[in-house]
């Protein structure tokens, strides 16, 4: 019933004739594959506390567009509307179209340094980005996590090492330079297209926050539940190579390099807390809180180790 629903409204408002439709992933929000009689698309279904980042996305790629930046493209509505509005069980939220984009998802590794490049190039670009970017908190970083560890009755002292964690990395980053961040950037969130060019998407979770999270997202090679002391010696020779691209168009500082660490861990923060706060506490259980936890502190440690490194 759903999915008639959804092709119903999205044929009626765009006037393409779907004719398939497939779940791809569920859980920002619900992202379909779509198929008419000629071409494929990308439909987003946002979660209703979305829509403001859903409307920032649009605006941004209506920005990249305008300035030919390769990024995925935003399908208008008949009525030349840039999402639609599903109001389904008492709870309405957007729904953007985008194109479908042809292509292949890159090797992070051995493409490193191209990426870094055309990443340092989006960053130049937002610079003079003319409209004002959301700015994400401490809350949506790092304290909602801590939030989610006290409802569960989490072990209090566990607990309390977490925030002071937690406090100590937060005052790191927020000396760092502010300006827009693509906030979720890695090689699932982009295609390789035939022109050898990134094309960039899912933009939701941008913000004018801190652009050396976007680099050290996209060097990040740990594991995300299994930690090995090498994987930070590996990050290291992964950034070395992404910002031999990256730093041909623009700088980073001393302290935003050395912060691609404080970055990996805050990571671990934030996307355990979208993890339940969209799938619910049943969505993980104690043993996985228990094994972040370890990686967290085991990070920690390590990072203190490492500092004798040249980036400090």
């Amino acid at each position: 019933m759903e999915y008639n629903n959804l092709i119903n409204d999205i044929n009626r408002s765009y006037q393409i004739n779907i004719e398939h439709i497939e779940l791809h992933r569920d859980m920002i929000g619900k992202v379909y594959f779509l198929q008419s009689r000629d071409k494929r698309y990308v439909f987003k279904k946002y979660r209703s506390f979305k829509t403001n980042d859903a409307l920032q996305t649009v605006r941004i790629l209506d920005y990249l567009k305008e300035n030919s930046y390769p990024a995925v493209s935003v399908v208008r509505t008949t009525q030349n509307e840039s999402h639609i509005i599903l109001g389904y069980h008492d709870d309405c939220c957007a729904g953007i179209l985008y194109n479908y984009v042809e292509g292949a998802m890159p090797d992070g590794k051995i493409e490193a340094e191209s990426i870094g490049k055309q990443l340092g190039e989006l960053h130049n670009l937002m610079e003079i980005y003319p409209h004002k970017l959301i700015h994400r908190t401490k809350t949506d970083y790092i304290d909602d996590y801590i939030s989610i560890m006290r409802e569960l009755d989490f072990h209090s002292g566990k607990t309390l090492a977490l925030v002071e964690y937690g406090n100590e990395l937060w005052e790191r980053i927020t000396k760092l330079p502010r300006s827009f961040c693509h906030g979720d950037l890695h090689t699932g969130n982009m295609i390789r297209s035939q022109s050898g060019e990134y094309v960039l998407f899912d933009f939701d979770d941008s913000s004018g926050d801190y652009p050396s999270m976007d680099v050290a997202y996209m060097c990040d090679d740990t594991n995300f539940n299994h930690l090995h002391e090498s994987m930070y010696d590996k990050t290291m020779r992964l950034y070395e190579r992404f910002s031999s691209g990256y730093s041909k168009v623009r700088t980073l500082s001393d302290n935003e390099s050395f912060a691609i660490f404080d970055f990996i861990a805050i990571r671990h923060f934030q996307i355990i807390s979208r993890i339940v706060r969209c799938q619910g506490l049943q969505s993980v259980s104690k043993e996985f809180f228990d094994e972040q936890y370890d990686w967290l502190m085991k990070w920690q440690k390590l990072c203190i180790k490492k500092r004798r490194s040249p980036l400090s």
